[in-house]
């Protein structure tokens, strides 16, 4: 239980599953589901491309998460061995790739773009300013787009308003969580993040500008012509809500009130999680 329990966080399981259900719903919302053997494959693309990517992630970033008393890392805490999350990144691409296969076209681009991007995120867009966190950002705003082109050839406004939200909400999300690994960044991968071009109390107030923006883009699917009821719209009202909360309190942080960073970060993805619940309550 311990081996499976240190895989699943090295693959950080909880993200891959929302990846899959972010695809999920750019199906649906698009007007239809693909059969099902090109419904499982399209959700195990998102699935295995995220889980590869996260352990490579790991690999290089062992020294950065000592530094950063990451004991949540299981390669820097010594339950995985690197050669072994290696052998698993390289398996899960492989899978990734070939379940794209049977997929249109256009998905598949997408999953070889974004494979290559992520390994390349690994090796070195990371260490740059903003375009890892932009890489991060988009790889949690595509699932919609991929979606959407599993079942339809044409890319749909709301799908594109749906995946912006996404983005804005990653794109925060990464700055605040660059905030947090700044000093483990400089010393072991000499990065050139945001928090140190420009500080870390200059980058949670640009944070905070991107949650903020959140609360009427948040809203812009049901303009581009999303459906909505009461439960829908609800939900959606509480994002927005929570992502005004989540401006305010980056906006007022400290550079070294760590427990806050955590807490924004695991937040957003919540707050972003009962958002996608609020696009899905539109089906009904």
């Amino acid at each position: 239980m311990k081996a499976i329990s240190a895989y699943l966080r090295l693959f950080r399981i909880e993200h891959a599953l929302l990846l899959a259900v972010a695809v999920l719903l750019g199906e649906l919302l698009s007007g239809a589901l693909p059969a099902l053997p090109l419904l499982l494959c399209s959700l195990a693309v998102p699935v295995f491309i995220e889980m590869g990517s996260f352990a490579l992630n790991d690999c290089f970033d062992v020294k950065t998460d000592k530094a950063n008393k990451r004991g949540d890392r299981p390669i820097a805490s010594g339950e995985i061995k690197p050669s072994h999350a290696l052998i698993a990144a390289a398996s899960c691409y492989i899978i990734g790739i070939a379940a794209a296969l049977p997929l249109p076209p256009a998905a598949l681009c997408i999953t070889i773009i974004f494979a290559f991007l992520s390994i390349a995120y690994n090796f070195k867009l990371k260490e740059l300013l903003l375009v890892g966190n932009m890489y991060i950002a988009a790889s949690m705003a595509i699932p919609f787009l991929f979606g959407n082109l599993v079942v339809a050839p044409a890319l749909y406004p709301q799908i594109w308003a749906i995946a912006l939200v996404a983005f804005v909400a990653g794109l925060g999300r990464e700055i605040i969580k660059s905030a947090e690994d700044m000093e483990g960044d400089v010393l072991h991968r000499n990065a050139r993040t945001l928090p140190v071009v420009i500080g870390k109390k200059n980058s949670l107030l640009f944070a905070a500008l991107l949650y903020a923006a959140l609360v009427p883009l948040s809203l812009s699917p049901f303009a581009l012509g999303l459906r909505t009821n009461i439960l829908s719209l609800g939900l959606i009202i509480i994002t927005a809500l929570s992502f005004a909360a989540m401006a305010y309190v980056a906006a007022r942080a400290t550079e070294k009130d760590s427990a806050t960073l955590i807490s924004l970060r695991k937040s957003s993805l919540l707050a972003l999680g009962v958002g996608l619940l609020g696009y899905a309550a539109s089906l009904l």
